[in-house]
C-alpha cells in the first residue's frame, strides 16, 4: 500500500528489483519466532553468495516489532551469532527509522534520540498509521482491540485482535492517502539505507 502510493507520486520504486521485504514464513509462522528461526539460516546463506569481485550479492537484515518479544528475540539472534550486530543486520521497528548513519553504533544514538519521546513504548507496524485512521476504524469495528491502548508522548500503542488487524490491513488499502502512509514510507527509506541503496528509492 505505502509503496503503491509513493510510485503514484513520486515515480520511483521503493519496493522492487533492488529491494523487497518478506515475512518469515505463512501466518503465526512469519512473526517473532520465525525471524528467530530462520534469519540465521538466511543471514549464512547470503553470506556465501559472492559476485565477480568477492562481494556479497545479497544483503539481508531482518526487523522485528519492539514489543517484549521482539526485544527478547533481537537480543537473543544477535548473542548466537556475533556476526549479527543490532542496527546493522538486525533491527527492531521504531516509530522513527533515521536513515544510515555511518556505524551501528551510530545508527542506535540517532534512533535512540529520535524516539527518547516515546520511552519504552512498544511499537508494531501498526503503530506507524496516524490516529485518525486507525481511529475511524475501530469506529467501525469497535471490536479490533482487545484492551485499552497505551500512550506515551504523542505515540499510541494499541492492542489489535487477530481479526482486527486483518480489518485494519482492508480499510487502510482502500482509504488511505499517501500522508496516511507517511510513517511506513519513511521507514522503508530507511530500510532501503541500512542496505546501502538510495532511501528515495529506483526508477522504474
Amino acid at each position: 500500500m505505502a509503496a503503491r502510493l509513493y510510485r503514484t507520486a513520486t515515480g520511483r520504486e521503493l519496493l522492487s528489483q533492488d529491494f523487497s521485504v518478506f515475512a518469515a514464513g505463512n501466518g503465526d509462522e512469519g512473526g517473532t519466532y520465525g525471524v528467530s528461526e530462520r534469519f540465521p539460516s538466511l543471514f549464512d546463506l547470503a553470506s556465501l553468495e559472492l559476485d565477480a569481485g568477492g562481494n556479497r550479492r545479497y544483503r539481508v537484515i531482518a526487523l522485528l516489532d519492539d514489543d517484549p518479544m521482539g526485544r527478547v528475540a533481537t537480543a537473543g539472534i544477535a548473542r548466537s551469532d556475533r556476526r549479527i550486530v543490532e542496527y546493522e543486520s538486525i533491527f527492531r521497528l521504531r516509530r522513527v527509522l533515521p536513515l544510515r548513519a555511518g556505524s551501528a553504533k551510530a545508527l542506535a544514538e540517532k534512533t535512540k534520540l529520535a524516539n527518547s519521546s516515546y520511552g519504552t513504548l512498544e511499537c508494531t507496524i501498526e503503530d506507524l498509521l496516524p490516529d485518525s485512521l486507525c481511529d475511524q476504524f475501530i469506529k467501525s469495528a469497535p471490536h479490533s482491540i482487545c484492551k485499552p491502548p497505551l500512550k506515551t508522548g504523542s505515540g499510541v500503542h494499541r492492542y489489535w485482535t487477530l481479526q482486527g488487524k486483518q480489518g485494519l490491513l482492508r480499510f487502510v488499502s482502500q482509504q488511505a492517502t499517501i500522508e496516511d502512509a507517511e510513517g511506513i514510507i519513511n521507514a522503508l527509506r530507511a530500510l532501503r539505507s541500512y542496505v546501502g541503496l538510495p532511501p528515495d528509492g529506483a526508477t522504474p
